[in-house]
């Protein structure tokens, strides 16, 4: 192989971020700072515990795979009980709500960093989720849907960021069930 080879696989990427972490950290750093590291101790043991790896990192924002969609959407879920659960015995200042996306594609692996669509989709997905909600792809709740006990809402075809995508969230105790339109910009490509 030589250096120019691209190496593709397929992958299911998890994608979470602090919703507004910039706010909070013009309020307080070493509150909001102190307060990701214990969250990110919460993620790291259930990434380990579901196979999960972390392939890159950027402030507030983890991206990580999985080699199962089954078991990234219970890890994903798992968390954000957990997250919802440590929220609710701390003082408003110091709560830390996270949105996640959820794809599964093809990526371009780069030593231990991964590139590409199947990437891409994920941080749409999570731009999409609702603070302390899961959001994935048709794909992974085709994979996963069957094989866990959770409910999921269909979101339809959405366009995030110039992508159309067909999106699913995961129900989560506590989160309102959304119902997100179809502009009628996608309605035309659908039809």
């Amino acid at each position: 192989m030589t250096k120019d080879t691209i190496i593709r696989k397929i992958a299911v990427i998890f994608v979470t971020d602090v919703v507004g972490f910039s706010k909070l950290m013009e309020k307080n750093e070493d509150i909001t700072l102190n307060n990701l590291r214990n969250c990110r101790e919460i993620l790291d043991r259930l990434f380990q515990e579901h196979g999960g790896r972390i392939f890159n990192t950027a402030g507030d924002s983890i991206l990580a795979e999985f080699q199962s969609a089954v078991s990234a959407v219970i890890c994903a879920t798992e968390f954000q009980k957990l997250i919802k659960q440590r929220n609710l015995s701390l003082a408003k200042e110091k709560q830390m709500w996270f949105r996640i996306g959820l794809n599964m594609g093809d990526v371009i692996v780069e030593g231990t960093n991964l590139y590409g669509d199947g990437v891409n989709v994920a941080a749409r997905l999570e731009a999409l989720s609702q603070p302390g909600g899961v959001s994935l792809s048709k794909t992974i709740h085709d994979f996963a849907s069957q094989k866990v006990e959770f409910a999921f809402s269909d979101l339809g075809k959405q366009k995030v960021k110039n992508t159309v995508l067909h999106a699913y969230d995961v129900i989560i105790d506590g989160l309102e069930k959304r119902v997100l339109e179809i502009s009628s910009e996608i309605a035309d490509v659908i039809e």
